[in-house]
């Protein structure tokens, strides 16, 4: 079985910078956020496959926190077929030595789904292909058994063909216009609803006042931060004291090494005057329940 030691070596190898979230210590959505020269194809909100890995809300907020950061979600599992990456609710599953591979750089063609097993096709490179070769958009359909709107379709935009319509496809114009289902990989955060009515106490608060403010409020369950708000460029992630200061501290520095990685700010909710004093020595930015309500000097 994988482990996250092991994706690390991977990671190591290919040149990636790197940071291991180690809280929650159970039922955790996040292992790894790794990214590469900037290139956001290869930026990476990583969880290695336990038997947890699959509840829907540990899969959301791998999600949410890739949709957040502009990452690709990956979830490790090496029951996977090899060279094949599973759409799961548009967290991309794959095993460990897919993984590797799309780690280096290499084009992953196939992506399975619901409907079946998919080619992905470059349509630039398509067309590219049969202008060079001097063939009309009618003869390649003619050729594919597919209608003329379709070719069209396919070098429009990169586009997902049966596995007979790639295999015509590579032999009239060769593997080249093979796509990668990495390479432009993205979720819409329009797929989120804005959460404000999904919290209590303090954080609902919080919540109403960031949403009165403009803010999208996303909610996480299985990640060292509770709650998210976007407007425009800007992140915020908030994170409410556990139930003692030693386990505060280490939920709140892993949340800090999370949120660095995807360039927003921390924000620690803290249950007392006391507690604050205590995480603001450690650098944090922290407010209590009695002043909430500066804040929205923060936010705005």
């Amino acid at each position: 079985m994988t482990t996250i030691s092991d994706i690390e070596k991977v990671l190591a190898k290919g040149a990636y910078e790197y940071l291991v979230i180690q809280y929650p210590e159970k039922n955790k959505s996040i292992d790894i956020v790794a990214s590469k020269n900037g290139n956001s194809s290869r930026s990476f909100i990583l969880k290695v496959s336990e038997k947890h890995s699959y509840q829907s809300k540990i899969v959301k907020d791998l999600k949410k926190m890739a949709t957040l950061s502009g990452a690709v979600p990956i979830l490790i599992d090496d029951q996977m077929d090899e060279e094949v990456i599973n759409d799961r609710d548009k967290v991309l599953v794959m095993s460990t030595s897919t993984f590797e591979k799309v780690a280096r750089g290499e084009k992953i063609f196939l992506l399975k789904t619901r409907g079946g097993i998919f080619v992905k096709i470059n349509s630039k490179e398509l067309r590219k292909r049969r202008e060079e070769k001097g063939m009309s958009l009618g003869e390649v359909a003619e050729r594919l058994g597919v209608s003329r709107i379709s070719i069209y379709d396919y070098e429009k935009e990169d586009s997902y063909v049966s596995i007979d319509v790639a295999e015509k496809l590579i032999d009239l114009f060769g593997e080249e216009i093979l796509g990668d289902v990495i390479s432009d990989f993205k979720i819409e955060d329009k797929e989120f609803e804005n959460e404000i009515e999904n919290y209590k106490g303090i954080m609902s608060v919080i919540a109403k006042k960031l949403s009165s403010n403009g803010y999208k409020i996303v909610k996480f369950n299985y990640t060292t931060v509770d709650l998210a708000a976007t407007r425009d460029d800007k992140k915020f992630f908030f994170c409410l004291e556990a139930d003692d200061v030693s386990t505060s501290l280490k939920k709140f520095n892993e949340a800090n090494k999370l949120v660095s990685k995807v360039n927003g700010v921390l924000v620690i909710i803290a249950k007392t005057s006391k507690n604050q004093k205590t995480y603001e020595k450690e650098s944090f930015i922290v407010y209590t329940p009695d002043d909430i309500d500066k804040i929205e000097d923060e936010i705005n």
